[in-house]
């Protein structure tokens, strides 16, 4: 793992513009430009900012980790009895795309414009690409139709393009840019925090994200899913030393949110618990993993929190429940961009569907595999009896394969949800004390968005906080 230097965190601000006298014409120069900024610069605030999102309380933990029940709130519980509405996320929308893809657009303005090699150049564009379609993805998923051909543009009220114009965008930016990948010439000299601009690395991070945008697509694109798993299967990442992480630093300014959140000498909140559901599951599974994910009680034993609970119920159990275990948010943390273990999940679906050839079971054995030694279980022993007693079934793959992605994609909620909603496993119950009668299935569109691009909006959705009309891809 390497600690991220983040050199400077700078929010780009839109381009402004000035009136200019006759006379002064050659000192007319926007001081905000991106000129007056490195490319590499850019490209780790957008990291930083973006997987600091991703790995934060809400993104990660208010919603994803909620919506999976993996997590359940121990005293303020709207999020777990799905109250949001269209106030929740709009600092989300509006960090996505004016702190995090206008400074990836601009980064690569001005990558097009340096004296550097033609392969160099390549590397550098290809990198910000594919962060690029990480972003579009993490919107399009969260929300359905979103703003993309138009979105960095000068355009005031860009159109909303459907999910699957924006998928078919995102697949073919990730195959352009693996095929432009040039091993034999650098990136960036630095900023880069993910793989200090390692090229095979970030080819095989993209390959291996191909793989999971395609996969997604897979019951209602077959053919275009296909294509794309085909393209994607050979070369991807092989081993849990070539997981894509974002590690996080001891310097509170740079520590992993969740830490800050939960500190007392920073965040000083307490919010959280592991859900019993959780925990039942685990221990029913005879689970090694339950003791990394969960911290026992101060009377002993990892005890869940009963989900979606009104507050005076969850605030009475608060003193007698588990808290997350302090290495899922100690102050360097990775987020995990990508596993080794989520591709053999891939791989055992692409198998077992027939995109690829090979054993499903042997990759569903791998992916677990993975995903224990990941969390320090490395007893051979020990992982063998596990997948004995919680076998691959090829007749009912989706549960098989649904329930340990479930577990294997902890601290990682929104993935979770993502892999919830189209595997459909595991088969969550609704909260009796929910405000609506289905566990959300998209994120409400921001305020921002009904207040200056109405119209736009308006073409898409007749309501913008509705949480339970499935995104496109979601056909079961």
């Amino acid at each position: 793992m390497r600690k991220i230097k983040i050199y400077a965190l700078l929010l780009l601000t839109t381009t402004m513009f000035h009136n200019c006298d006759d006379n002064l014409s050659d000192i007319n120069i926007d001081p905000n430009s991106a000129v007056q900024v490195d490319a590499s610069t850019l490209l780790t605030t957008a990291e930083y900012t973006f997987y600091n999102a991703m790995a934060g309380v809400g993104i990660n933990a208010s919603w994803g980790l909620l919506m999976t029940q993996q997590w359940a709130e121990n005293e303020y519980t709207d999020d777990s009895r799905y109250n949001q509405d269209v106030t929740s996320y709009s600092g989300t929308w509006n960090a996505m795309y004016a702190s995090v893809l206008k400074e990836l657009d601009a980064a690569k303005e001005l990558v097009e414009l340096q004296d550097v090699s033609s392969a160099i150049k390549g590397n550098r564009i290809a990198i910000l690409d594919v962060m690029t379609a990480e972003v579009y993805a993490f919107l399009t998923d969260a929300f359905d139709a979103v703003p993309y051909t138009e979105a960095i543009s000068d355009i005031n009220t860009p159109k909303y393009d459907s999910q699957e114009e924006v998928y078919k965008g995102i697949l073919a930016t990730l195959d352009n840019a693996s095929k432009s990948f040039n091993s034999s010439a650098p990136s960036f000299v630095s900023g880069e925090v993910i793989f200090d601009g390692n090229i095979d690395s970030w080819k095989k991070l993209t390959n291996s994200l191909m793989l999971r945008y395609a996969m997604r697509i897979v019951d209602v694109d077959p053919a275009t899913a296909s294509n794309y798993i085909n393209i994607a299967s050979s070369n991807l990442i092989s081993s849990n030393s070539e997981n894509a992480l974002f590690v996080f630093d001891t310097n509170p300014a740079r520590s992993n949110p969740l830490f800050i959140n939960n500190d007392p000498q920073l965040g000083n909140r307490d919010d959280f618990a592991v859900s019993k559901y959780l925990v039942d599951t685990l221990e029913g599974m005879g689970d090694p993993r339950l003791e990394k994910y969960a911290k026992e009680t101060p009377q002993g034993g990892i005890v869940g929190m009963p989900y979606g609970l009104l507050d005076n119920d969850a605030t009475a159990l608060k003193p007698t429940t588990s808290r997350p275990s302090d290495a899922v948010r100690s102050a360097t943390t990775p987020h995990v961009i990508m596993s080794y273990a989520e591709v053999q999940f891939l791989l055992a679906e692409a198998y077992q569907r027939g995109i690829l050839s090979g054993d499903a079971a042997a990759a569903y054995e791998n992916a677990i595999t993975a995903s224990m030694n990941y969390w320090g279980i490395t007893d051979a022993t020990a992982i063998s009896d596990y997948v004995t007693n919680n076998p691959y079934d090829a007749a009912n793959w989706k549960e098989s394969v649904g329930v340990q992605k479930w577990i294997s994609l902890y601290m990682d909620g929104f993935q979770a949800w993502n892999e919830w909603r189209r595997l459909d496993y595991p088969q969550l119950a609704v909260p009796a004390a929910a405000v609506i009668n289905s566990i959300p299935v998209r994120m409400p569109y921001p305020l921002s968005e009904t207040q200056t691009n109405s119209a736009q909006l308006n073409a898409v959705t007749t309501n913008p906080g509705d949480m339970t009309a499935k995104v496109w891809w979601d056909v079961n």
